[in-house]
């Protein structure tokens, strides 16, 4: 069997998704063929074994190149099964693959503030991701997801058979432990952080809801006047116009905005925290709540979608849509002194594993290649 998998997204946001699940199947398996598809840029980052050939191609996703010429790219190669790990897929591919679609969010939200272009623009783009997500979830011999959460949606909304969409969750990785007090101490110290504070890591998206976390933390902030909310994730539009937005206001002084966040300095953030806190209207898995109970810290998120599901009973639970409950149990937390969600949490991580979601994915291309 010969296998293609897309790592044009290799060092974006659903990068650690491929390069675990490619990683595994890297390990696990020595008798089929692989090719590997890579920007030039990333190429190099990753060593394969022998069963493994790399492809450099320069075509970035959600282009004209990408879906009338990325597809005679793949063809050249003569592949068996195609794995696509993203929405994206390729319309004019004519052999079979397998997707993976990581949320439904840009099909659930529907405001100007989410765009950095105009709401016209807006609507356009989320006509185009419909129609994208069609095609994935039509012309997929499976669509693989993170979540039971995501895959419900899926069901529901382009009423195909549960069957026909796998679940592969995300997992924490092997460099989440909690970090020593000297590397907390160092890294404090590269980012101007002081202790204490809350920490959140990702974008500012509007259904991320940052605002709604900067302003439930005023209200924390009046009972505990020495806490800090450090804000991660790199400075682009939306986390700029929470800047100039907030920056008039009292509480700007207590806002952290760090920018990006080498990912080998998140353990020690995470690990240095009163508390992590994830906001967000809509996740299709939540990953970082996972890191931080790796990391041994407490949690604090919104109970909407898939977090329920990736927090379990490790986590303090609020309505993402009101800022006085999301402030409750925040303070429940950081004066809860007892370690017993620090606990559940280390447990919590030990239901998801990249082995098995590895070993799901490998399946399905199996399947799908016998079943030719």
């Amino acid at each position: 069997m010969r296998v293609g998998i897309d790592c044009r997204l290799w060092s974006v946001s659903t990068g650690r998704y491929i390069r675990e699940i490619v990683g595994r199947i890297a390990e696990k398996d020595s008798k089929n063929e692989y090719v590997v598809f890579f920007l030039t840029k990333d190429i190099n980052k990753v060593t394969f074994p022998t069963n493994f050939k790399k492809v450099a191609v320069d075509i970035h996703w959600h282009t004209f190149k990408e879906q009338f010429f990325l597809p005679f790219i793949f063809m050249k190669e003569r592949l068996d099964v195609l794995h696509v790990p993203y929405f994206n897929v390729p319309v004019f591919y004519p052999k079979r693959f397998v997707s993976t679609i990581h949320d439904l969010t840009i099909l659930k939200i529907d405001t100007g503030r989410a765009s950095t272009r105009s709401y016209l623009f807006y609507k356009i783009r989320k006509l185009g991701a419909w129609i994208a997500f069609w095609i994935a979830v039509l012309r997929s011999y499976k669509v693989l997801t993170v979540s039971e959460f995501v895959k419900a949606d899926i069901v529901k909304q382009f009423h195909i058979k549960p069957e026909n969409v796998i679940v592969t969750t995300n997992a924490v990785s092997n460099s989440f432990v909690r970090a020593s007090e000297e590397k907390i101490r160092f890294t404090l110290e590269k980012y101007k952080i002081k202790q204490p504070y809350l920490f959140y890591v990702g974008n500012a998206h509007p259904h991320k809801n940052v605002e709604g976390l900067i302003t439930a933390f005023e209200k924390v902030h009046s009972k505990k006047s020495d806490l800090q909310l450090v804000l991660g994730g790199e400075k682009h539009f939306f986390h700029e116009r929470l800047e100039r937005e907030w920056s008039s206001k009292p509480i700007f002084n207590s806002l952290n905005f760090v920018g990006y966040i080498d990912e080998d300095d998140l353990p020690a953030l995470y690990s240095g925290a009163e508390l992590f806190v994830n906001p967000s209207f809509f996740e299709g898995f939540g990953l970082q709540l996972l890191e931080a109970f790796s990391c041994g810290t407490k949690v604090a998120c919104s109970n909407s979608t898939s977090l329920p599901e990736v927090g379990g009973d490790a986590a303090y639970y609020f309505d993402p849509k009101d800022t006085d409950d999301m402030a409750k149990p925040i303070i429940l937390a950081l004066d809860d002194k007892a370690d017993v969600k620090v606990k559940l949490g280390y447990e919590r991580t030990k239901k998801f594993s990249w082995n098995e979601s590895a070993q799901k994915t490998l399946k399905v291309y199996e399947d799908c290649f016998s079943s030719r």
